[in-house]
């Protein structure tokens, strides 16, 4: 779950209280219709310059405690988080059990591994939480052009898709061994 891609205005705190607690109201709705199905979901920060309402794993984690609920978690992104937290390994600390997903993706938004992201820092922070969720590889091309606008990408990163899920899911596979 995230906002509103290109939702990105200034607003005066009390209006941002107002939105707060309309999001609230909502999540509670549906966490309880999630907890009845039991499934989970998960609150995606996104960066500063996609929207301006969740972009750090403190404000998640906030939402998160607002709401009171069990179903609903946070889901850390490598690259949102390469934007938005001091660091990264210590968002994943903070998330601990609330970590509900991973996106894996590189500082440009291109393969992770051939960028400048302290994979390692971000391993052994997983390592320590005992995530035993999903880390999915989560990159973008010129392809889907809707998506490609809504995410900015105007050039692509690798040759192909492929590339991107060949040479991604080979570096994690590396990174994460055991």
């Amino acid at each position: 779950l995230y906002s509103c891609v290109g939702r990105a205005e200034y607003f005066e705190k009390e209006q941002r209280q107002v939105q707060w607690d309309r999001v609230v109201r909502h999540f509670r709705t549906l966490s309880a219709y999630a907890e009845k199905l039991g499934v989970k979901m998960a609150i995606e920060p996104l960066n500063r310059y996609e929207t301006d309402f969740i972009n750090t794993c403190d404000q998640a984690l906030k939402m998160i405690n607002d709401v009171g609920s069990d179903a609903l978690t946070v889901l850390l992104d490598s690259y949102h988080m390469n934007i938005e937290e001091k660091d990264p390994a210590k968002a994943i600390l903070k998330a601990g059990s609330k970590l509900g997903h991973f996106h894996a993706c590189g500082s440009d938004r291109g393969t992770p591994g051939g960028d400048q992201t302290n994979w390692g820092s971000i391993h052994a922070a997983l390592e320590k939480i005992n995530y035993s969720g999903s880390v999915v590889i989560e990159s973008f091309t010129t392809d889907v052009k809707v998506i490609a606008k809504a995410a900015s990408i105007w050039r692509d990163f690798e040759p192909s898709q492929e590339d991107i899920a060949v040479n991604g899911l080979r570096f994690l596979k590396s990174l994460f061994k055991n």
